[in-house]
């Protein structure tokens, strides 16, 4: 695996609009990705993907890879007088990056680009100024003259809406930034370590699963871990990352470029299997990779929903840091996904035993 394949790769997966609820060019993507290299690639109703490779151990444990498909976005609830767009969100977009942002409207006649409205600046006062309108306050401007226009342009209630926001390589090659990376990396990541992993007998059965609906609950991860039951489940997600002027050293003490995030507990949801978390550490140490540990992060991942659902499963996250979470413009380093997916490889291979993700 080559970063220039892996960017190719990732590019082809963010320029994809699958919004929550909407991911299937995604689905169809991985779907047919995942037949090349599993013994069998399987769908459910809700939408999860899944591809499986035999273990040569029938005792060991079954490891299960996942990532989510989708991305945050909008939906469509009105259409006002001179065919503007009333919008709801879809996930989490961060409510202060909203006006004046590109989007593109999915209507059913073909995609539609846009923009979320914004009011003069010559007409607002200083502090009207720095103030973000409320969410229900905004519209979406499709250049529409009408209502009747935008529906005979294939808009509804209903119709999804996503950033527009191709990726983009800096001068820092390596380093990028874009719309949905939020978790089309993680996708990748899924893939690449199907495809290495194709190629090796290893004690342990896998299951690499894409899964939908992250972004509003963790649903599809739920669904997915019933139906896998695997012992081991581990996660492939993006987090956010600090580094930046705007943030206090202590608030997010991670950054890009400085290798994968391993998770000890999410504020919210898991607490990372000790053992599995020691096993990802031993791995990582042997080969040099570096670790990143964090504590505590904003949100939470499918990991969360896994290790419940499921019961008996020892669960971690394999994190990507990225700037700008839930924008248009999200930035993470090339390097540190190549080195999420060595670890993913490495640590599968080394799960031999259902003793060794025994707490006591």
């Amino acid at each position: 695996m080559s970063l220039s394949d892996l960017h190719d790769e990732l590019q082809c997966l963010t320029n994809m609009e699958a919004p929550t609820g909407f991911e299937e060019p995604v689905l169809r993507y991985v779907q047919n990705a995942l037949a090349g290299v599993c013994e069998r690639v399987e769908v459910d109703v809700r939408g999860n993907v899944y591809g499986y490779q035999p273990g040569s151990d029938p005792n060991a444990p079954r490891v299960m890879i996942t990532a989510h498909a989708d991305e945050i976005g909008f939906l469509v609830t009105c259409l006002l007088p001179g065919g503007f767009l009333r919008f709801t969100k879809l996930g989490g977009p961060t409510d202060m990056v909203l006006p004046g942002q590109r989007v593109r409207v999915l209507g059913s006649t073909g995609p539609l680009e846009g923009v979320i409205g914004v009011k003069p600046g010559h007409i607002l006062s200083p502090e009207a100024a720095r103030q973000v309108p409320a969410v229900r306050d905004m519209y979406i401007d499709i250049g529409a003259d009408s209502p009747e226009q935008a529906t005979a342009w294939g808009v509804e209630a209903g119709t999804p809406v996503v950033f527009v926001g191709e990726l983009t390589a800096t001068r820092n090659t390596h380093r990028m930034f874009g719309k949905s990376v939020d978790n089309r990396a993680g996708v990748a990541a899924v893939l690449w370590a199907a495809r290495r992993l194709s190629q090796q007998v290893l004690p342990a059965a896998r299951a690499f699963v894409i899964v939908v609906e992250e972004e509003v609950g963790l649903r599809g991860a739920e669904v997915a871990t019933k139906h896998v039951q695997p012992d081991v489940v581990l996660a492939i997600d993006t987090v956010p990352s600090g580094g930046t002027p705007d943030l206090r050293a202590d608030d997010l003490p991670w950054d890009i470029g400085l290798g994968p995030l391993l998770k000890v507990r999410e504020s919210k949801g898991l607490s990372t299997h000790g053992p599995l978390r020691r096993l990802i550490r031993s791995v990582a140490e042997k080969n040099k990779i570096p670790l990143q540990l964090i504590v505590d992060t904003a949100g939470i991942t499918d990991a969360t929903s896994a290790q419940q659902a499921g019961g008996q499963v020892a669960a971690a996250v394999l994190g990507l840091a990225r700037r700008y979470s839930h924008s248009a413009v999200e930035m993470f380093d090339l390097t540190d996904l190549q080195a999420i997916i060595d670890l993913t490889c490495l640590t599968t291979a080394a799960i031999t035993s259902k003793s060794q993700l025994m707490r006591i």
